[in-house]
């Protein structure tokens, strides 16, 4: 029997193999994959009711839940090309991407927490909001009667624009096919080594790569249930591994700490968990490297998730260590030490972006960032090229982040800077240049902040310097390593 072709026929093939295994639990749902399948259905008919078809693109904007799932496959069913939206977005990133994007449909869920989604859209200029304005809500089950709209996706067709940070500060959209996504799906699932019955607690958000395709698919492509978290906080999460007990986790790297310093954690939280993603010396020393198989990797969003990750069956110091090698098909070439990598998940291409953008004389996307590949073909990384900074687990472009700062009447010119300079995980530090005379301003700029960038973009420390102290290179550009260096300086002196 051949794999299936687009994503909404592997949600048909999955519910046909695993009926009855739980397939999706989100606060109150419990959804095994026959349901996720129906709901599948009832949200593909609901688009083509209002006329979304093959092709038209379908923009979601919603926390991590099983009806996110749905509208995601019923999107897919129907050959529309899904628009992931995150739900840390502000109102003019949202605008930016729905300028871009140009959806006919935007599904929505209302609120979240004490956020208004809904107003949030309402809010825009009309010039920028989709035709239609759905909530998330599933009309019930497929109607038996009534016929499921036809498939118009072929496996090149597009399944979803992904909008990731970019150096030049503007957010770009990665358009991903059907064959790109399902490329990665299963290597990924073999190497995680789930199987039916296995319940993967995941926190990482559907919006993005890798909560959608290094994650969320591949665990429903193993057989095993998704166990969602609509937002995450500590408490959430020790109530959901006491109630739920769950045999795999997925964290990102400060939710563990979260989670170990908590007040009510015990180490019996975590007594079934034997697979998952990540480090297992992260939970030292409650999870036995030799019982628990956790699986890492190397990927992007242009590569449709994983490009390199290691195998649950890799011996532990081997976990212990490295991020595996090459997922099938995969190329990697160093030049310069520079990565650049090609394989049966390469991107489309940006949305409304020259095509070839990114990509050298051969094909290979130029990652920009630095690694090394040993003689048992082992992928060694090393740290980036690219002014892309990393909070979080999460790209941050600075150039952004310091347009937005530099927009505030009371700012001459920002710089932003990630410490440590050469840190997987860094903070967000802005060398801010303001106009004279001036009041304090920290307080004000902090606030103009938060309006238009999501919390992981927001600089958590502000150091206020002269013009005359900004570095500046040959060309009298602001020279970034110098930047970092002072930051450092008058953080280490304060």
């Amino acid at each position: 029997m051949s794999p299936p072709a687009t994503l909404g026929a592997a949600l048909r093939d999955w519910a046909a193999r695993f009926p009855e295994h739980t397939a999706a639990i989100g606060g109150p749902t419990r959804w095994r994959f026959a349901d996720l399948d129906d709901a599948a259905d009832a949200c593909a008919a609901r688009l083509s009711t209002i006329g979304v078809g093959a092709g038209d693109r379908v923009a979601l904007l919603a926390a991590n839940q099983p009806a996110w799932l749905a509208h995601a496959f019923g999107a897919w069913r129907i050959g529309a090309t899904l628009v992931p939206i995150s739900t840390f977005v502000t109102a003019r990133e949202l605008g930016e991407i729905l300028l871009d994007a140009q959806p006919c449909a935007i599904i929505v869920q209302p609120t979240m927490g004490g956020r208004d989604f809904g107003s949030m859209v309402a809010s825009l200029p009309a010039s920028l909001r989709p035709r239609h304005h759905l909530p998330l809500e599933i009309d019930g089950a497929a109607d038996p009667v009534r016929p499921t709209p036809a498939c118009g996706a072929i496996p090149e067709s597009i399944a979803c624009i992904l909008y990731t940070s970019g150096t030049t500060g503007k957010a770009k959209g990665v358009m991903l096919s059907h064959r790109a996504i399902l490329s990665t799906v299963a290597p990924t699932a073999e190497r995680g080594g789930l199987a039916p019955g296995d319940v993967m607690l995941s926190t990482l958000p559907l919006f993005w790569v890798a909560g959608l395709v290094i994650r969320a698919l591949p665990t429903l492509a193993s057989g095993a249930a998704l166990l969602t978290m609509e937002a995450f906080s500590a408490d959430a999460l020790v109530d959901a591994l006491r109630a739920e007990r769950p045999s795999a986790l997925h964290l990102r790297p400060p939710q563990v700490g979260q989670l170990l310093t908590h007040s009510k954690f015990e180490p019996s939280l975590l007594a079934s968990v034997h697979r998952g993603g990540g480090r297992v010396d992260w939970f030292a020393p409650h999870l036995d490297p030799n019982r628990v198989r956790f699986i890492t990797g190397y990927g992007m969003t242009e590569m449709a998730g994983y490009v390199t990750a290691l195998d649950w069956r890799d011996p532990v110091d081997v976990r212990a260590t490295c991020i595996g090698t090459a997922l099938p098909g995969v190329e990697i070439r160093i030049v310069g030490g520079e990565v650049r990598v090609r394989g049966p998940g390469m991107f489309s291409g940006y949305h409304n972006q020259p095509p070839g953008l990114g990509l050298d004389a051969d094909g290979f996307f130029c990652t920009g960032d630095l690694g090394a590949i040993d003689a048992g073909g082992t992928f060694h990384f090393s740290g980036r090229s690219k002014d892309l900074l990393r909070v979080k687990g999460i790209n941050v472009s600075p150039v952004e982040v310091e347009a937005v700062l530099a927009a505030y009447e009371a700012v001459d010119s920002a710089y932003v800077v990630g410490l440590p300079p050469d840190g997987l995980e860094q903070e967000l530090v802005a060398l801010v240049v303001p106009r004279r005379p001036l009041p304090p301003i920290e307080e004000a700029l902090r606030a103009h902040a938060a309006a238009a960038l999501s919390h992981y973009k927001r600089p958590s420390r502000y150091i206020f310097i002269r013009r005359d102290e900004v570095p500046l290179g040959g060309t009298d550009k602001p020279q970034r390593g110098a930047l970092a260096e002072l930051a450092a300086a008058r953080l280490a002196a304060s």
